[in-house]
């Protein structure tokens, strides 16, 4: 029997609980502190400077596909862009060709926390899902490795060394059995879940009827974002001089990259410390946030708040050193287009899933 109290109350859990609290309540110091960035940097779009090899320094208005394929073969996911429109005929031959197998990832090109990210098993699941939206999507292969992180990473123009500033391990969304509760039950008394369930209730409905044994695992979720229930934890008692090794040696590859989050799945924290067994599945530019911030053990919410401030004036220190060799700013007009579109590209997919 599903046991009320606050703890199965979702505005209860939301608020007490400063993780779940909107962008805004992150960020709004920013409407001070940005525009003093800007006045430093005498102009407006600084942080563009930041990563010149991808558009607008990595604001989140670049095509992820582009940006991926200026990362090491070695290290990427199997991937394809299907364009809005293709016909779906075409894009399988180019998945066939490509060799990624069902199931696989879709995502759209240009998107953020892990909006419309879906794991597609079968080629009419593909079919449906890409025919609802009007926008470009990368096709991925479905990576089984068991780790998932996101490591955020700067190093100065002609610096051989970076730094790690954020390391977030990702716990997948899940419930424990008890032996006698239902998963529906279980998820009912999971904060974490019970914020989930409409969407579980779509995805996972076969399963709410099933009596895991105590101390097993249910799995709810393989995508590995906040949004979709995942926990991140801070992992940064794991930085040290392997792991700056690795993000060292791949970041002097990537050309016009200077400062992002690597989004990497692993076989091992180890492996990744060796250079081996892991692909990077995305990489983000200046948007990119110290998630281990969500991480509530961590400390106090004003602590998150501080270490967002902390790396915007990372992003601005690089932006400033690419700016000293020649890398120019975007000009503002230019920004303001680029913005529109952005809002229209999303009140494209917001029509979408009215009519969905």
């Amino acid at each position: 029997m599903k046991r009320w109290s606050l703890i199965n109350n979702p505005a209860w859990i939301k608020l007490w609980n400063w993780e779940y609290w909107p962008t805004l309540a992150f960020y709004w110091p920013m409407f001070v502190y940005g525009p003093l960035l800007a006045l430093r940097s005498r102009h407006a779009c600084f942080f563009t400077a930041a990563n010149p090899g991808i558009l607008a320094g990595g604001l989140g208005l670049e095509s992820k596909y582009a940006t991926i394929q200026n990362l090491p073969a070695a290290f990427c996911p199997k991937s394809i862009l299907a364009p809005r429109g293709q016909d779906l005929a075409l894009i399988l031959e180019e998945i066939r060709q490509a060799k990624i197998e069902f199931p696989l990832i879709a995502k759209p090109d240009v998107g953020y926390r892990g909006f419309l990210v879906k794991k597609l098993d079968t080629p009419d699941q593909l079919r449906a899902y890409l025919s609802q939206y009007p926008i470009d999507f990368i096709i991925q292969e479905y990576l089984n490795y068991p780790v998932e992180l996101g490591v955020l990473y700067y190093r100065l123009p002609n610096v051989e060394k970076g730094k790690i500033t954020s390391l977030t391990l990702k716990d997948f969304l899940h419930v424990t059995g008890d032996g006698k509760s239902t998963v529906l039950q279980l998820i009912e008394n999971t904060p974490r879940a019970l914020l989930q369930l409409d969407r579980l209730q779509e995805t996972h409905w076969q399963l709410f009827k099933n009596v895991p044994a105590a101390g097993e695992r249910i799995s709810l979720g393989v995508i590995g974002n906040h949004s979709k229930g995942t926990q991140f934890i801070n992992g940064n008692q794991h930085i040290d001089a392997a792991l700056h090794h690795t993000f060292d040696a791949i970041s002097i590859q990537i050309p016009g990259f200077s400062y992002g989050r690597f989004d990497i799945k692993c076989n091992s924290l180890e492996d990744l410390k060796q250079g081996k067994n892991f692909k990077i599945i995305e990489l983000n530019g200046v948007c990119s946030e110290p998630t281990h911030i969500y991480d509530q053990t961590l400390g106090s919410y004003f602590r998150a708040v501080g270490t967002i401030m902390k790396h915007w004036t990372i992003v601005r220190k690089v932006a400033a050193a690419n700016h000293r060799r020649g890398v120019a700013y975007v000009p503002e007009p230019q920004m303001i287009k680029m913005l529109t579109g952005l809002r229209d590209y999303h009140q494209k997919i917001k029509a979408a899933l009215k009519v969905e």
